[in-house]
């Protein structure tokens, strides 16, 4: 009888556990939202805009190569890097990064036809 009762009380805690654990997980959410961000911050023409190659930096983006970056890195415009919006995009990329491949290509930060990494 004891050995039952023990049963069944393992069983609740393990499935507390259980329910606990997928609780957490459905609140991290699969980072789509700030991958958008990220997406629609790269793409903005004028957060690209550039005269020379010293106008465009290369900035880390998380796990996720976006259209002309190249292993997690991406071009973009030296004050656009630096302003508080790309601050919390880069944070929330950050915060999905849990682990990922990351190699060794360096990507060069280029302004070609009047854009960091070329047109949108």
């Amino acid at each position: 009888m004891l050995s039952r009762r023990l049963e069944s009380e393992w069983g609740r805690v393990y499935v507390g556990v259980i329910a606990a654990a997928a609780a957490l997980l459905a609140g991290c959410g699969d980072c789509s939202d700030e991958i958008a961000a990220a997406q629609k911050f790269l793409d903005d023409p004028a957060n690209l805009a550039c005269q020379a190659d010293a106008d465009c930096v290369v900035v880390g983006t998380g796990c996720e190569t976006f259209a002309r970056g190249v292993c997690a890195q991406s071009p973009l415009r030296a004050s656009a890097a630096q302003s508080s919006k790309w601050r919390t995009i880069s944070d929330g990329l950050d915060d999905c990064s849990s682990s990922c491949t990351q190699c060794l290509v360096g990507l060069e930060a280029r302004c070609q036809q009047g854009f960091c990494g070329g047109p949108p």
